[in-house]
């Protein structure tokens, strides 16, 4: 059981995300740097659209800055070809439209682009990790199991499947999980491990 927790990603509780985004909002407005807006995009992109890492290093620019709040959007995913329902969130378009206004990229340019790129290429799996590492790292976030970019994709549907049950609504599992595609709810259930957070406390997602 140790070896499968070290190898296994765990979902954050909502409120460590959020508390997350809030201090890198916060050092990107003081810094105003470009690893400091990507490291933030990252966080906030991964936590709030609930999509799979490629498909998030694939967004450029252009696809998200101009949507409105709650504005419904459609993103066919690369694993499952399917086409992909999202919202855009008030927090994410704050987040987008703070690094946006401060850093002025392209508008074809990916927005977590490659160090060398310079917005031309998307980043990697493999730097998405290693960045991602480094956030916990400096911002000492305590997580469970291995830290990769599932970690954030987890976090987003355990939060919400919670957010539905909080709200009365019963079928949230159910419903989250069509929603992300997967075949059965039982996928869903070993997807989010729920076998050991489900003593977690409910929690809003804002």
């Amino acid at each position: 059981m140790r070896n499968s927790i070290k190898t296994t990603t765990y979902s954050l509780d909502w409120d460590v995300v959020v508390n997350l985004e809030s201090r890198m909002i916060r050092d990107f407005q003081r810094e105003r740097t470009l690893s400091k807006g990507i490291d933030l995009l990252m966080i906030s992109i991964g936590s709030r659209l609930g999509l799979r890492v490629i498909d998030n290093l694939n967004l450029k620019w252009e696809d998200l800055i101009e949507l409105e709040v709650g504005e419904r959007f459609v993103r066919i995913e690369k694993k499952t070809d399917k086409e992909r329902v999202l919202v855009m969130s008030s927090k994410l378009k704050e987040v987008l439209h703070t690094v946006y206004n401060t850093l002025k990229p392209g508008l074809d340019t990916y927005i977590c682009s490659s160090q060398k790129g310079r917005g031309r290429k998307p980043m990697t799996i493999q730097c998405f990790n290693r960045r991602l590492k480094l956030i916990m790292s400096e911002y000492k976030v305590r997580y469970i199991g291995n830290c990769s970019s599932h970690l954030l994709r987890k976090s987003w549907v355990v939060g919400t499947i919670k957010k539905g049950f909080e709200n009365g609504d019963h079928l949230s599992l159910i419903k989250v999980s069509r929603l992300i595609g997967h075949s059965n709810v039982a996928t869903t259930l070993r997807y989010t491990n729920f076998e050991v957070s489900q003593s977690y406390a409910l929690f809003e997602l804002d």
